[in-house]
């Protein structure tokens, strides 16, 4: 019986070393990668914690290609298109203007809800648009508050 035991324990013993062996291995591919540069703005886990695949671990944003997301009334909507040129002034920079071009404009209204029905509401429709912003000197942050003025026609 005493050999038995010795014998069932040398199975473990192995079984342990073969789990320790894929642990190893699983360790090995646990590094994370972003998949864009940036700069880290929020830390959603710390290094040593788990994490499930597709969770969040951390929230980057590029800041060499900063984008603005801005609103234009329906009664606007006509007189935007894609690739126009926007002027983009904050509050952090009240006299800089910084260069941006339309690069986005939604299909869908948004704010008012489908049920209004009377030409005043209607017209009180917006559309998200996003436009891509230059920021050479890394001045601008997200979050920061911007106004834009699209380029209608330029004299």
């Amino acid at each position: 019986m005493l050999r038995q035991d010795l014998e069932v324990q040398k199975a473990q013993i192995k079984e342990a070393e073969a789990s320790l062996e894929v642990a190893k291995r699983q360790l090995e591919y646990s590094e994370v990668f972003a998949p864009v540069s940036g700069v880290v703005l929020v830390k959603s886990a710390e290094e040593g914690e788990y994490a499930l695949p597709g969770a969040t671990v951390v929230t980057i944003a590029d800041l060499d290609h900063p984008w603005l997301k801005a609103y234009v009334d329906e009664t606007d909507l006509g007189r935007v298109k894609l690739g126009q040129k926007v002027r983009i002034r904050t509050d952090t920079f009240p006299d800089k203007v910084y260069e941006g071009k339309v690069a986005f404009i939604s299909s869908e209204a948004e704010f008012t809800p489908k049920q209004v029905q009377t030409q005043k509401e209607r017209v009180k429709l917006v559309y998200r648009i996003k436009v891509d912003v230059e920021n050479p000197k890394g001045e601008l942050k997200p979050g920061m508050p911007a106004d834009g003025e699209i380029l209608i026609s330029e004299k």
